[in-house]
């Protein structure tokens, strides 16, 4: 069934009005709209000055999850979490693994795990690690703001990332239990040696 020019403009008229009550607030404002007719899918990546309103049953909302490395920072107003970005880890050589994917790894959270993880080689080439700082928000890191307010979660974000995404939480456990199974079984491993040496004194069957 063909729709009418004046069903057309009704209906862009209320996309529009969706996209105004999703877009008019501030994180700051003394109140958050609570009359929402659509809430947003989970956005593991934001990017840019966008805005988003989740439910606020949603399970990552809740957990303020991004895949980017963010981590908490002070904020005057306690009903608003602030979260700056820290970046990607990065190889100084500018290496490449064998299926031409560039090493991004993930900061830690901690300052002097960060420090300490920096002085630790590359992965793939065992070349110098490096902090490619985000600096996306007028030369200051990208800062993620979250509110819960009523039935809904609000989330804002300020300023572009200015880096490469790093590997997400999962893919950098992934990679640290590879690489602890790695050295376990390595010819210079203690326990190897430990287990090769109970192998020597273990006495034969005749």
């Amino acid at each position: 069934m063909l729709k009418g020019a004046d069903d057309v403009v009704m209906e862009q008229e209320d996309s529009a009005s969706r996209r105004g009550e999703t877009t008019s607030w501030d994180i700051n404002d003394i109140e958050l709209p609570q009359d929402v007719r659509q809430i947003d899918w989970f956005q593991e990546w934001p990017d840019s000055y966008v805005k988003h309103i989740y439910s606020s049953e949603d399970k990552n909302a809740q957990r303020h999850h991004s895949s980017w490395a963010m981590r908490n920072t002070n904020n005057h107003n306690s009903r608003i979490l602030k979260k700056s970005c820290l970046g990607v880890v990065v190889c100084s050589n500018d290496c490449s693994t064998l299926d031409g994917r560039k090493i991004y790894l993930r900061p830690a959270i901690c300052d002097k795990a960060r420090q300490k993880q920096q002085r630790k080689c590359c992965p793939n080439c065992n070349g110098p690690l490096r902090l490619l700082s985000c600096r996306g928000h007028g030369g200051y890191p990208v800062t993620n703001f979250w509110r819960h307010e009523g039935q809904f979660i609000f989330f804002q974000s300020k300023g572009a990332h200015d880096h490469p995404r790093p590997e997400t939480k999962l893919e950098a456990e992934a990679r640290r239990s590879i690489q602890k199974a790695q050295t376990a079984f390595s010819p210079s491993s203690p326990r190897l040696k430990r287990i090769q040496e109970v192998e020597v004194t273990l006495p034969i069957d005749q």
